[in-house]
């Protein structure tokens, strides 16, 4: 039984190879026939060659629309960065135009120190200390007014002078009008108030320091925190109308969530105004 199989499978590797044989002796005649065709028929030769044709044509239009579409795409390319190297420069023109130019207001004194240019100089202006309306915030007035058209109406918020109140602003102040300046420091691009100090930290430069300001505590209108100087003036006049007003009081420290120390229970609190 073992010699009969060992005969078969040597039977089908010899038939195996004399097909191999005979299909790569089909393949040669195929290849050489082909060669034959190739160079004794001319009008194959000549389809041949206009085929290539063809596919050079195709390639070269095919190039020149890749170039034309390149051309364009440089030129857009070119048209966008014209525009961002215009965006940039009035970029550049707004920040040098903003940049080492902000403003402040010294408030209690006609003029700015040294450190700064006076831009304008007024009259403090606000809300009456009894209001419930009316705004928080106090506004340095310009003594050159300029007047619009519109006429006043029933139901408007009022503004009216500013005056120091008691003595805590020194000997003759109390009732006084209250004099500001609009200031721009020198060659720097940032302000910083500082409450509780009444000098800068260092690498800051001082425009001016004195004491907090606000409404008193037992009125009614709310008003926002200014820095009033430490040696306030007075308008020219010296009015000493007792108008009640825009009311300026010192601020003092009330211990409890406010932290004590650093702070000192009902101690004025000092402020100094710096720039960089």
């Amino acid at each position: 039984m073992l010699t009969f199989r060992i005969t078969y499978i040597i039977v089908v590797i010899g038939w195996h190879q004399v097909g191999i044989r005979a299909l790569n002796d089909v393949s040669e005649e195929d290849k050489t026939r082909d060669k034959r065709i190739l160079l004794n028929d001319p009008s194959l030769f000549d389809q041949r060659l206009q085929q290539m044709d063809h596919k050079i044509q195709s390639m070269t239009s095919e190039i020149q629309s890749l170039t034309s579409e390149l051309h364009q795409t440089t030129q857009n390319l070119r048209d966008v960065t014209s525009k961002l190297h215009q965006a940039e420069a009035a970029i550049s023109k707004l920040t040098s135009s903003s940049t080492g130019k902000p403003t402040y207001v010294r408030w209690g004194k006609h003029g700015c120190g040294a450190n700064a240019t006076l831009i304008y100089t007024g009259q403090v202006g606000g809300s009456a200390y009894s209001q419930t309306g009316g705004a928080a915030n106090p506004l340095c007035m310009v003594h050159d007014v300029i007047w619009g058209s519109n006429k006043p109406e029933g139901f408007m918020a009022e503004i009216r002078g500013a005056e120091y109140q008691d003595h805590f602003w020194g000997t003759g102040s109390l009732d006084k009008d209250v004099p500001c300046a609009v200031c721009s420091p020198i060659n720097d691009a940032s302000l910083l108030m500082i409450p509780g100090r009444n000098r800068c930290l260092p690498g800051w430069k001082e425009q001016y320091h004195g004491y907090l300001s606000a409404n008193a505590v037992s009125h009614a209108h709310t008003t926002t925190y200014i820095c009033v100087d430490e040696n306030v003036e007075f308008m020219d006049a010296g009015s000493e109308n007792d108008e009640h007003s825009f009311l300026m009081y010192g601020v003092r420290t009330h211990c409890g969530s406010l932290k004590c120390p650093p702070y000192e229970n009902g101690k004025p609190i000092t402020c100094v105004v710096c720039s960089k």
